[in-house]
């Protein structure tokens, strides 16, 4: 039955009470059928992929390498994971699916069979799940090299384990990119493997289909003196075969091939090409996903760059606004608005207190706000950025914000030129201007290196706290006494 704790459960159905209604849905009417999201189908899955993973491993291995000394073992593992798979094709049509064009759980059997046969890997799993062997039962050391290459037709497993990989990494919601590049390495390794049983298999089938025989002398197996070698030696030579013709690397080469070793140095050469092109390939557009902002950034600072070129800017200004995007985007660079737009209300609001909050927590007069109404002021911060020795507040200028300092350290001087202090990260001034229209700036505040700042306007924190008119006074009263000190520490 569905299960709670199934991701894919919790992903397409989403809430507890759509779990409640597939259940009694299941039950009500589909009492012999496994829910696509059940713990065990879940886990039948993870079992049958390392199963599959072992028949593509062992089968070649033992057809090839194995062949004149076959042992019980291999063969037993391989015949009951053969009917494992046999067993999983009863139970694919056992279980629904989900129908993602009309957002349902089907379990009606006759349509899954349906499915199944026509869309899904009923052949290949039926001819890859047959226990060849109980042909050959009455003939077992007659034809033991037909009985080998027929076995190999578990090879059409391939597309079921591929099916069964795709869904587990959907499940797990492992990364594409990650989930792409590894698939694509462990296909590489049960390529390599077949192949280099492939050439191993290969001189023995031409000779007879019977009982193995000793090669004869144009076989690449005589040049290299392997037959009478262990079987661990064999492999190896064959590995080291596949990949240097996949490769066109010339290992093992020598001018006494047969044809039927050329047939399949063709064959490992184009694939080797091929797999080769596709790694590249993919190579590429894994960093180019991962370092996408990066190079995001550097085709606009060159766009940048020739826009100031093209206006003949003076260097010293390049310079500023280059260190500008350096700051502003710290070498990646991305649309953080359409970003931000993207996301709910509650989430561009968590975003935003998590980077303001303490900002905003510090201002001594803010310290009565309400929750609600102190969230509210921290969605309308605007975040600036100014060079070093760019002026953000000119005394005897009228005030219409306050800042907060994110990051960077400025300057503060009186209207007369005198340097009195330098605030840092978290500090904040001009908070006079939120509640004195007409009031002029007594300092003058200057950045003595890179800032972020977030100015809050005295619009949208008068609109904001109108309705709050006992706080209002308050905070009013608070700046006035603050601004009436400044001014008499001014004077001395």
């Amino acid at each position: 039955m569905i299960s709670f704790t199934n991701p894919n459960a919790q992903r397409y159905l989403r809430s507890q009470t759509a779990l409640l209604n597939e259940k009694r849905r299941h039950i009500r009417n589909y009492k012999n059928i496994i829910h696509p999201f059940s713990n065990f189908r879940y886990y039948w899955d993870i079992l049958l992929i390392v199963g599959m993973t072992i028949i593509l491993l062992i089968t070649p291995y033992q057809a090839a390498f194995s062949i004149t000394q076959e042992t019980l073992v291999p063969t037993f593992i391989k015949n009951s994971l053969l009917l494992l798979c046999c067993g999983d094709m009863f139970v694919n049509v056992s279980t629904g699916y989900f129908d993602k064009r009309r957002s349902i759980v089907e379990m009606e059997r006759k349509k899954i069979i349906e499915r199944y046969v026509r869309h899904g890997t009923f052949f290949t799993d039926l001819f890859g799940s047959f226990p060849t062997d109980v042909i050959f039962v009455n003939m077992w050391n007659e034809c033991k090299v037909t009985r080998k290459i027929v076995s190999l037709l578990c090879i059409f497993r391939f597309f079921s384990l591929k099916a069964y990989i795709d869904k587990l990494a959907c499940t797990k919601k492992i990364s594409i990119s990650h989930y792409r590049h590894t698939i694509i390495f462990f296909w590489l390794i049960i390529f390599i493997h077949w192949l280099s049983c492939i050439f191993w298999l290969v001189p023995i089938v031409i000779i007879s289909m019977k009982q193995p025989d000793y090669t004869r002398t144009d076989f690449w197996i005589h040049d290299a003196d392997l037959w009478d070698k262990p079987t661990d030696t064999q492999y190896f030579f064959s590995l080291l075969l596949t990949i240097g013709n996949c490769l066109r690397s010339g290992f093992l080469k020598n001018n006494r091939r047969n044809v039927f070793d050329l047939y399949v140095v063709i064959i490992a050469q184009i694939m080797g090409t091929l797999l080769t092109s596709l790694l590249i390939a993919r190579l590429m557009q894994y960093m180019k996903g991962t370092y996408s902002s990066k190079f995001k950034y550097q085709c606009a600072v060159r766009q940048l760059k020739q826009y100031m070129r093209h206006k003949q800017l003076p260097r010293r200004t390049q310079r500023r606004i280059i260190n500008y995007y350096e700051f502003r985007f710290l070498h990646h660079y991305f649309h953080e608005s359409d970003i931000i737009n993207t996301l709910s209300l509650q989430l561009r609001q968590e975003i935003i207190m998590l980077s303001c909050q303490k900002l905003v927590e510090n201002v001594s007069f803010f310290d009565n706000l309400p929750f609600a109404l102190l969230n509210h002021i921290v969605t309308l911060l605007k975040s600036e950025i100014f060079l070093t020795n760019d002026v953000i507040v000119r005394a005897n200028e009228r005030g219409n914000c306050m800042y907060f300092i994110g990051s960077g350290t400025v300057a503060v001087y009186t209207i007369s030129g005198k340097e009195v202090c330098h605030l840092e990260d978290g500090a904040y001034f001009g908070e006079i201007a939120l509640v004195m229209t007409d009031e002029r700036r007594v300092a003058s505040v200057v950045a003595v290196e890179i800032c972020e700042l977030y100015r809050l306007d005295r619009v949208d924190f008068t609109r904001t706290i109108h309705r709050y008119p006992i706080l209002w006074d308050h905070i009013k009263k608070i700046a006035i006494e603050r601004h009436e000190r400044t001014m008499i520490l001014d004077t001395y």
